[in-house]
Protein backbone atom coordinates (compact mmCIF):
# COMPACT_ATOMS: atom_id res chain seq x y z
CA UNK A 1 0.00 0.00 0.00
CA UNK A 2 1.40 3.59 -1.03
CA UNK A 3 1.78 6.07 1.60
CA UNK A 4 3.57 9.05 -0.11
CA UNK A 5 1.96 11.99 1.32
CA UNK A 6 1.31 15.19 -0.29
CA UNK A 7 0.29 18.61 0.62
CA UNK A 8 0.08 22.02 0.03
CA UNK A 9 0.69 25.15 2.75
CA UNK A 10 -2.96 25.27 3.74
CA UNK A 11 -2.60 21.69 4.77
CA UNK A 12 -0.64 21.39 7.92
CA UNK A 13 -0.09 17.32 6.82
CA UNK A 14 0.53 15.97 3.93
CA UNK A 15 -2.59 13.50 2.20
CA UNK A 16 -2.19 10.29 3.73
CA UNK A 17 0.19 10.94 6.84
CA UNK A 18 -0.79 10.06 9.81
CA UNK A 19 0.57 11.52 13.41
CA UNK A 20 3.83 9.01 13.91
CA UNK A 21 3.73 6.88 17.52
CA UNK A 22 6.79 6.86 19.22
CA UNK A 23 7.42 3.57 17.43
CA UNK A 24 7.29 4.73 13.86
CA UNK A 25 10.16 6.42 11.47
CA UNK A 26 9.06 9.62 9.83
CA UNK A 27 9.28 9.25 6.51
CA UNK A 28 11.42 12.03 4.99
CA UNK A 29 10.13 15.45 3.43
CA UNK A 30 11.09 16.83 0.25
CA UNK A 31 10.12 20.52 -0.80
CA UNK A 32 9.26 21.51 -4.14
CA UNK A 33 8.28 25.35 -4.86
CA UNK A 34 6.54 26.42 -7.97
CA UNK A 35 7.55 28.69 -10.65
CA UNK A 36 8.03 32.30 -9.88
CA UNK A 37 8.14 31.86 -6.16
CA UNK A 38 4.37 30.79 -6.14
CA UNK A 39 3.35 27.39 -3.42
CA UNK A 40 5.05 24.71 -1.81
CA UNK A 41 4.50 21.34 -1.94
CA UNK A 42 5.86 18.62 0.55
CA UNK A 43 6.32 15.21 -0.57
CA UNK A 44 6.91 12.40 2.23
CA UNK A 45 8.35 9.47 0.45
CA UNK A 46 8.92 6.17 2.72
CA UNK A 47 11.21 3.45 1.30
CA UNK A 48 9.20 1.09 -0.63
CA UNK A 49 6.51 3.55 -1.26
CA UNK A 50 5.52 4.35 -4.98
CA UNK A 51 5.04 7.67 -6.55
CA UNK A 52 3.00 7.85 -9.69
CA UNK A 53 4.75 11.04 -11.41
CA UNK A 54 3.04 12.73 -14.79
CA UNK A 55 5.74 15.12 -16.63
CA UNK A 56 2.70 17.45 -18.45
CA UNK A 57 4.51 18.89 -21.46
CA UNK A 58 2.18 21.39 -23.43
CA UNK A 59 2.87 21.72 -27.07
CA UNK A 60 4.01 25.16 -27.18
CA UNK A 61 6.96 24.83 -24.23
CA UNK A 62 9.61 25.03 -26.89
CA UNK A 63 12.46 22.28 -26.79
CA UNK A 64 14.47 23.61 -24.19
CA UNK A 65 11.92 24.09 -21.65
CA UNK A 66 10.47 20.77 -22.71
CA UNK A 67 13.80 19.30 -21.72
CA UNK A 68 14.37 21.32 -18.36
CA UNK A 69 10.66 20.17 -17.57
CA UNK A 70 11.70 16.36 -17.86
CA UNK A 71 15.46 17.01 -16.25
CA UNK A 72 13.63 18.71 -13.23
CA UNK A 73 11.37 15.82 -12.80
CA UNK A 74 14.09 13.46 -13.04
CA UNK A 75 15.75 14.99 -10.32
CA UNK A 76 12.64 14.83 -8.20
CA UNK A 77 12.34 10.70 -9.40
CA UNK A 78 16.34 10.29 -8.20
CA UNK A 79 15.82 11.48 -4.86
CA UNK A 80 12.82 9.57 -4.01
CA UNK A 81 14.44 6.38 -5.47
CA UNK A 82 18.16 6.79 -4.49
CA UNK A 83 17.82 9.28 -1.60
CA UNK A 84 15.01 7.54 0.10
CA UNK A 85 14.33 4.45 -1.44
CA UNK A 86 11.26 4.68 -2.99
CA UNK A 87 9.63 3.97 -6.31
CA UNK A 88 8.77 5.92 -9.11
CA UNK A 89 6.17 5.40 -11.77
CA UNK A 90 6.90 8.54 -14.22
CA UNK A 91 4.89 9.04 -17.39
CA UNK A 92 4.80 11.75 -20.44
CA UNK A 93 1.10 13.63 -21.14
CA UNK A 94 1.24 15.46 -23.90
CA UNK A 95 -0.75 16.14 -27.48
CA UNK A 96 2.65 17.28 -29.18
CA UNK A 97 3.90 14.60 -31.49
CA UNK A 98 7.26 16.12 -31.38
CA UNK A 99 7.52 15.59 -28.12
CA UNK A 100 6.18 12.14 -27.15
CA UNK A 101 8.33 10.95 -30.45
CA UNK A 102 11.65 11.92 -28.87
CA UNK A 103 13.90 9.78 -26.60
CA UNK A 104 14.23 12.01 -23.72
CA UNK A 105 16.02 8.67 -22.09
CA UNK A 106 19.08 8.34 -24.18
CA UNK A 107 19.66 12.32 -25.01
CA UNK A 108 19.22 13.67 -21.40
CA UNK A 109 19.56 10.82 -19.15
CA UNK A 110 16.05 10.65 -18.27
CA UNK A 111 15.27 7.44 -16.31
CA UNK A 112 12.45 5.49 -18.69
CA UNK A 113 8.61 5.78 -18.63
CA UNK A 114 5.97 3.60 -18.49
CA UNK A 115 4.72 5.45 -21.20
CA UNK A 116 3.59 8.43 -23.26
CA UNK A 117 -0.01 9.93 -23.72
CA UNK A 118 -2.14 12.34 -24.74
CA UNK A 119 -3.99 12.90 -21.48
CA UNK A 120 -3.80 12.27 -18.09
CA UNK A 121 -6.60 10.41 -17.75
CA UNK A 122 -4.52 8.00 -20.88
CA UNK A 123 -1.85 8.34 -18.04
CA UNK A 124 -3.58 7.22 -14.73
CA UNK A 125 -5.58 4.59 -16.82
CA UNK A 126 -2.39 3.26 -17.78
CA UNK A 127 -1.09 3.20 -14.14
CA UNK A 128 -4.28 2.12 -12.76
CA UNK A 129 -4.23 4.65 -9.85
CA UNK A 130 -4.64 8.30 -10.16
CA UNK A 131 -1.27 10.45 -10.17
CA UNK A 132 -0.07 11.60 -7.16
CA UNK A 133 2.56 14.36 -8.51
CA UNK A 134 2.54 16.29 -11.72
CA UNK A 135 5.50 18.11 -13.22
CA UNK A 136 4.70 20.96 -15.71
CA UNK A 137 5.53 24.38 -16.97
CA UNK A 138 4.59 28.01 -15.78
CA UNK A 139 5.42 30.85 -17.99
CA UNK A 140 4.03 33.60 -16.38
CA UNK A 141 3.10 34.18 -12.65
CA UNK A 142 -0.39 34.33 -13.58
CA UNK A 143 -0.38 30.88 -15.35
CA UNK A 144 0.73 29.01 -12.05
CA UNK A 145 -1.79 25.56 -11.55
CA UNK A 146 -4.70 25.44 -8.89
CA UNK A 147 -4.17 21.66 -8.67
CA UNK A 148 -2.82 20.91 -5.44
CA UNK A 149 -0.35 18.03 -6.70
CA UNK A 150 1.13 20.01 -9.10
CA UNK A 151 4.66 21.15 -9.10
CA UNK A 152 5.54 23.66 -11.99
CA UNK A 153 9.30 24.52 -13.96
CA UNK A 154 9.61 28.19 -14.95
CA UNK A 155 10.80 28.03 -18.93
CA UNK A 156 14.20 28.36 -20.62
CA UNK A 157 15.05 31.26 -23.20
CA UNK A 158 17.43 29.99 -25.13
CA UNK A 159 20.01 31.98 -27.09
CA UNK A 160 21.71 28.26 -28.67
CA UNK A 161 19.72 26.13 -30.91
CA UNK A 162 18.59 22.81 -29.00
CA UNK A 163 20.26 20.85 -28.06
CA UNK A 164 23.08 23.38 -27.47
CA UNK A 165 25.62 20.43 -26.89
CA UNK A 166 26.30 17.22 -25.68
CA UNK A 167 23.55 15.36 -23.65
CA UNK A 168 25.04 16.01 -19.98
CA UNK A 169 26.49 19.50 -20.47
CA UNK A 170 23.04 20.28 -21.54
CA UNK A 171 21.44 18.49 -18.49
CA UNK A 172 23.81 20.05 -16.07
CA UNK A 173 23.42 23.81 -17.79
CA UNK A 174 19.84 22.82 -17.25
CA UNK A 175 19.81 23.05 -13.65
CA UNK A 176 22.67 26.03 -13.15
CA UNK A 177 19.64 27.97 -11.61
CA UNK A 178 16.87 26.70 -9.75
CA UNK A 179 13.48 25.61 -11.19
CA UNK A 180 11.42 28.22 -10.16
CA UNK A 181 13.37 30.69 -12.02
CA UNK A 182 13.48 31.84 -15.77
CA UNK A 183 16.73 30.55 -17.08
CA UNK A 184 18.53 31.88 -20.08
CA UNK A 185 20.78 29.48 -21.43
CA UNK A 186 23.55 30.92 -23.74
CA UNK A 187 26.74 29.77 -25.14
CA UNK A 188 28.80 31.04 -21.95
CA UNK A 189 26.60 29.20 -19.88
CA UNK A 190 27.01 25.60 -22.26
CA UNK A 191 30.66 26.22 -22.26
CA UNK A 192 30.80 26.68 -18.27
CA UNK A 193 29.03 23.39 -17.56
CA UNK A 194 31.15 21.46 -20.12
CA UNK A 195 34.48 22.87 -18.32
CA UNK A 196 32.92 22.05 -14.98
CA UNK A 197 32.06 18.18 -15.81
CA UNK A 198 35.78 18.40 -17.90
CA UNK A 199 37.15 18.85 -14.60
CA UNK A 200 35.08 16.58 -12.14
CA UNK A 201 35.51 13.67 -15.00
CA UNK A 202 39.35 14.07 -14.73
CA UNK A 203 39.35 15.09 -11.31
CA UNK A 204 37.17 11.10 -10.68
CA UNK A 205 39.62 9.22 -13.08
CA UNK A 206 42.12 10.59 -10.53
CA UNK A 207 40.43 9.41 -7.13
CA UNK A 208 39.45 6.18 -8.29
CA UNK A 209 43.48 4.43 -8.10
CA UNK A 210 43.34 5.70 -4.60
CA UNK A 211 41.71 3.06 -1.99
CA UNK A 212 38.42 3.49 -0.71
CA UNK A 213 37.07 5.42 1.70
CA UNK A 214 33.80 6.26 3.06
CA UNK A 215 31.87 9.58 1.90
CA UNK A 216 32.06 12.24 5.42
CA UNK A 217 29.17 11.88 6.89
CA UNK A 218 28.76 15.66 7.63
CA UNK A 219 29.08 16.52 3.90
CA UNK A 220 26.35 13.74 2.68
CA UNK A 221 23.92 14.49 5.15
CA UNK A 222 24.26 18.51 3.60
CA UNK A 223 23.86 17.17 0.27
CA UNK A 224 20.39 15.25 1.33
CA UNK A 225 19.41 17.78 2.89
CA UNK A 226 19.68 20.48 -0.10
CA UNK A 227 18.19 17.86 -2.99
CA UNK A 228 15.05 17.65 0.06
CA UNK A 229 15.55 21.76 -0.06
CA UNK A 230 13.59 22.41 -3.37
CA UNK A 231 16.19 20.38 -5.59
CA UNK A 232 18.97 22.93 -4.82
CA UNK A 233 21.23 21.84 -7.34
CA UNK A 234 23.53 25.09 -7.09
CA UNK A 235 24.22 24.21 -3.36
CA UNK A 236 25.03 20.32 -3.90
CA UNK A 237 27.45 21.66 -6.49
CA UNK A 238 28.70 24.41 -4.25
CA UNK A 239 29.49 21.12 -1.93
CA UNK A 240 30.78 19.07 -3.97
CA UNK A 241 33.57 22.05 -5.29
CA UNK A 242 34.37 22.30 -1.29
CA UNK A 243 34.89 18.76 -1.15
CA UNK A 244 37.53 19.00 -4.21
CA UNK A 245 39.14 21.38 -3.41
CA UNK A 246 39.94 19.87 0.63
CA UNK A 247 42.75 18.33 1.23
CA UNK A 248 42.09 16.98 4.22
CA UNK A 249 39.89 14.55 2.63
CA UNK A 250 40.89 11.26 0.96
CA UNK A 251 40.44 11.11 -2.91
CA UNK A 252 38.94 7.27 -2.29
CA UNK A 253 36.09 9.40 0.19
CA UNK A 254 35.73 11.94 -2.91
CA UNK A 255 35.42 9.23 -5.50
CA UNK A 256 32.92 7.38 -3.48
CA UNK A 257 31.05 11.26 -2.80
CA UNK A 258 31.05 12.14 -6.32
CA UNK A 259 30.07 9.16 -7.54
CA UNK A 260 26.79 9.20 -5.12
CA UNK A 261 25.74 12.69 -6.25
CA UNK A 262 26.16 11.14 -10.00
CA UNK A 263 23.11 8.92 -9.50
CA UNK A 264 20.63 11.76 -8.53
CA UNK A 265 22.79 14.55 -10.85
CA UNK A 266 23.14 11.85 -13.77
CA UNK A 267 25.92 13.66 -15.48
CA UNK A 268 28.22 11.06 -16.13
CA UNK A 269 30.93 11.50 -14.14
CA UNK A 270 32.88 8.24 -14.64
CA UNK A 271 32.93 8.88 -17.91
CA UNK A 272 36.94 8.50 -17.85
CA UNK A 273 37.01 5.39 -15.58
CA UNK A 274 38.89 2.20 -17.37
CA UNK A 275 40.68 4.28 -19.71
CA UNK A 276 44.45 3.99 -20.23
CA UNK A 277 46.04 6.69 -18.00
CA UNK A 278 48.55 8.57 -20.35
CA UNK A 279 52.30 6.93 -18.94
CA UNK A 280 55.10 9.65 -17.70
CA UNK A 281 58.21 10.05 -19.02
CA UNK A 282 61.68 10.79 -17.01
CA UNK A 283 61.38 13.85 -18.49
CA UNK A 284 58.03 14.92 -17.29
Amino acid sequence: MCSVAISRPDDPCPIGQHVATRTERVPPMLTVQDAFGGATTKIAVARGDVLRMGFLIPGDAGPFTCARLLVVGDLLRRVAEDVHSGQVLAAVVSNDRWVTEQDWESTLSVRPFIGKFTTPDEAETALGHSLDCVVTVAEAPDQLPTRPSTITVAPVHAMVPYPGADPTTTRFALTSINHKYRLQLTSPVLEHSHTVLGRWRSQIALWSQQPGHPIPPAWREAVIAAFNDDLDVARVVSLMGELDDDECVEPGAKFEAFTYVDRVLAIDLGRGLGRTQPQRTDSQ
